[in-house]
């Protein structure tokens, strides 16, 4: 199990250089974040390889998987992302579905298979891998398509394609439904990506009801080897959250 530090929400605003010197320092290996086409990509490119970080994942285009006649803007975008993934040598792009558009349900989930389907031939090629992400409706993120895990995964066993997994972010189940490991531990090989904060306030994993020591001791014992990426708001200096989550 490898950690990697979210620069949009730990270092939040700040330089994108700078914070992934400070996360160097703070003995992290890996970084990701959200956007990249507000980053200058080149300087990313040159100060991981300069500091010797791996980016470890970052966001498609922003549209929805849930629209079928976005689907061809949503492609485009994702080739766009892959090209950047190339020059930033990352092999995992984060996406989100899209809203609920109101549809009836199966309309909607059989429009996201289908273009998650037709990602497959793009992401193969490239080598790259494309993590869909539920997030939780009741608190962050109302009016979004997919939260519960179950219908991740299931979803993933019917795209039937290593190439897309899921995005298991440990915050937004919590409040979702809970029950973390037991979710998440059969399903690890389903799992191309992981993300954690402190529920309830998404501020540091050394605050909350979720004990994050335990949950990365048992991610570890089931031969998780992926990345675990910190995306967490800190109430204190972002460096002193960080160096506890090593001192684990």
């Amino acid at each position: 199990m490898k950690y990697s530090v979210c620069l949009d929400a730990v270092y939040a605003g700040g330089d994108v250089a700078d914070s992934m010197r400070r996360v160097h320092e703070a003995g992290y290996g890996a970084v990701e974040f959200w956007s990249w086409w507000d980053k200058d990509c080149k300087a990313v490119a040159q100060t991981a390889e300069r500091l010797g970080l791996q980016i470890a994942a970052f966001c498609t285009k922003f549209v929805p998987l849930t629209e079928p006649q976005a689907r061809a803007r949503y492609l485009e975008g994702l080739r766009e992302s892959i090209q950047v993934a190339g020059r930033l040598r990352c092999n995992t792009l984060i996406t989100q579905t899209g809203p609920d558009t109101g549809a009836p349900r199966e309309e909607q989930r059989q429009c996201l298979l289908d273009g998650l389907r037709a990602c497959v031939p793009l992401l193969e090629e490239s080598g790259v891998t494309l993590v869909v992400e539920p997030l939780n409706t009741k608190l962050n993120h109302p009016g979004y398509f997919l939260s519960a895990s179950k219908e991740a995964f299931d979803l993933i066993d019917e795209v039937g394609a290593q190439s897309v997994r899921v995005l298991y972010d440990i915050y937004h189940q919590q409040i979702t439904e809970g029950d973390i490991l037991r979710s998440l531990l059969p399903n690890l090989d389903k799992a191309g990506h992981i993300h954690a904060a402190g529920a309830p306030g998404r501020h540091e994993l050394t605050q909350g009801e979720l004990n994050y020591p335990n949950i990365f001791k048992q991610l570890r014992a089931a031969g998780y080897e992926g990345y675990v990426g910190l995306e967490y708001s800190p109430q204190q200096a972002p460096e002193e959250g960080l160096r506890a989550v090593l001192n684990w």
